[in-house]
């Protein structure tokens, strides 16, 4: 388990799809995850809610991206606790190709795998056989690998 904190902003009166461009800033300074949801603030105004989630020593360097880059006026942080599975990201063969995937461990077992979008969706685009289709065979082959 280790601590992180989690920033929170309201944003309404933006532009939505600044949002991309925000959260792209937040990770780059090395937030671990960054989200937003819809919310509805005072008079109905529809709004989104900023969320971060970060170390410490980043607490003042992401609260002014946010603060500079989007039209909030404050940000609220507090500790959170939080346990990560343990995470591999390896390689598997897939019909000649090698496709990147995320093996998920808890207490010692595969509890989940995710196939790396990005890889899949290039194989999808140069064999035309669908996303859903290459995102299936590499976690099938990664179970194959990993399961016990």
């Amino acid at each position: 388990m280790e601590t992180l904190w989690q920033l929170e902003a309201n944003i309404d009166d933006m532009n939505p799809q600044n949002m991309e461009y925000v959260f792209s800033l937040i990770l780059a300074q090395g937030a671990n995850d960054v989200w937003a949801m819809p919310m509805m603030m005072k008079k109905g105004r529809m709004a989104s809610m900023l969320c971060v989630l970060c170390r410490q020593e980043l607490i003042d360097t992401l609260i002014g991206v946010i603060v500079r880059e989007t039209t909030s006026i404050g940000v609220r942080f507090f500790p959170v606790t939080r346990l990560a599975c343990d995470r591999l990201i390896t390689t598997v063969r897939v019909d000649g190709r090698d496709l990147h995937c995320k093996v998920c461990r808890y207490d010692g077992k595969v509890v989940n795998i995710s196939a790396e979008y990005d890889d899949c969706r290039a194989a999808a685009a140069e064999t035309g056989t669908p996303l859903k289709d290459w995102q299936r065979k590499v976690k099938e082959a990664a179970y194959r690998q990993f399961a016990e």
